[in-house]
């Protein structure tokens, strides 16, 4: 039983980057447009030489990635549960198939019912998107700002600037959706301990019951038979 519960879990984790990534893929084009369109326009306010230019663009990137990262999470956050919900699934119908068939011999045994499984799993918004920006000037040219006249090549680094930012905004977009594939799938190891501890608590109770039941010696034999091959067959599976 344990092996099976385990194999639910491990399979949908394995799909929590990809299916989180085919919903955030089709927001990188559009998002990246509209972070180009606000850097030309932010981008006619700097005034300086290359090395204040080149602060003001880290700067501008660092702040907006971070702001657009917390936008896209908190709005398409209820998108990304997809391989939670899977498992949860799983796991309650694994759990129920094995309470259904506990459930009837135990009642036909020991006359008592046991309890079903409770669920109750949370998954907090990263605070903090983990941003990653590049240094905008290659070969360090921004130490050397005072040989290169701004009023000729101005345009070229600002044409630079504009380049980067796909590559800005998928980076950050690849980023988050790591860190929602970490919270989701540990929500997953968190369900699956769950069952496994439900299954241990509801086997320890039997067993209680059990060693302490008169009679009908040949019932209780042929019930713990019976699941013992009930777990088998899960495992196979």
């Amino acid at each position: 039983m344990r092996e099976q519960l385990f194999f639910i879990a491990r399979e949908n984790q394995k799909q929590t980057r990809v299916f989180i990534m085919n919903i955030l893929q089709g927001l990188m084009r559009p998002l990246w447009n509209d972070v180009i369109r606000r850097l030309e326009t932010e981008m006619k306010t700097w005034r300086g030489n290359l090395w204040q230019l080149t602060r003001c663009y880290e700067q501008w990137v660092a702040d907006t990635m971070t702001e657009e990262m917390r936008l896209v999470s908190r709005k398409e956050q209820r998108h990304f549960y997809g391989t939670l919900k899977k498992a949860h699934a799983g796991l309650a119908r694994s759990l129920e198939a094995f309470r259904v068939i506990l459930n009837g011999n135990v009642q036909k045994v020991l006359g008592v019912s046991l309890a079903e499984a409770e669920w109750d799993i949370k998954i907090a918004e990263p605070e903090q998107p983990d941003i990653r920006t590049f240094r905008a000037s290659n070969y360090n040219l921004d130490l050397i700002w005072f040989l290169i006249p701004m009023f000729l090549f101005r345009r070229a680094f600002e044409k630079r600037f504009l380049e980067k930012i796909p590559w800005e905004v998928e980076t950050n977009i690849n980023r988050l959706a790591a860190q929602w594939e970490d919270r989701i799938n540990a929500a997953i190891d968190g369900m699956q301990k769950q069952a496994v501890q439900y299954v241990r608590d509801e086997t320890a109770t039997i067993e209680s019951l059990l060693s302490s039941a008169r009679g009908r010696t040949d019932e209780i034999r042929q019930m713990i038979a019976e699941l013992k091959r009930y777990s088998e067959d899960l495992s196979a599976n």
